[in-house]
């Protein structure tokens, strides 16, 4: 347990953020394991920890997480934020029937080639080029 601590205190030193018992306690939820959480929920995560945490002070450390790239913002569709603890390179597939997000990683030659070949139909397409892009798939299914 003091080593996951140790470990989130100097994520947040290096990202240059002023370490605070709350905001330790904050990020070491988040980044205990790779999850997918809006503000409501990690508010509601936090609070169960720290039950005197307020709403404005948990919110205003997941701007400021999300702004030095401890956490990075997921905008779905839907219009709901996430807020994605897996700081890896990676993409997303999203079970349309359930919601439920699953980290998807990439061999990176494969990663490269696709995310080539869909620049170059974008471009096509469009007109216009893509920078920075990040895939993001939506699976249906059945369960058998």
């Amino acid at each position: 347990m003091k080593d996951s601590y140790e470990r989130t205190k100097k994520i947040l030193e290096e990202a240059g953020i002023n370490v605070t018992v709350q905001r330790l306690q904050m990020a070491n939820l988040l980044l205990s394991e790779p999850q997918h959480l809006t503000a409501d929920q990690v508010f509601h995560l936090v609070n169960e920890h720290m039950p005197n945490a307020s709403r404005a002070t948990v919110f205003n450390n997941l701007k400021l997480f999300s702004e030095k790239g401890i956490v990075h913002l997921l905008e779905l569709k839907s219009g709901i934020t996430l807020y994605d603890s897996n700081l890896g390179n990676h993409h997303h597939a999203i079970d349309e029937e359930t919601g439920e997000i699953f980290d998807i990683d990439l061999d990176s030659k494969l990663q490269e080639k696709i995310l080539s070949e869909l620049k170059k139909d974008f471009t096509a397409k469009t007109g216009k080029t893509l920078e920075d892009c990040n895939l993001s798939i939506t699976l249906k299914g059945k369960k058998k």
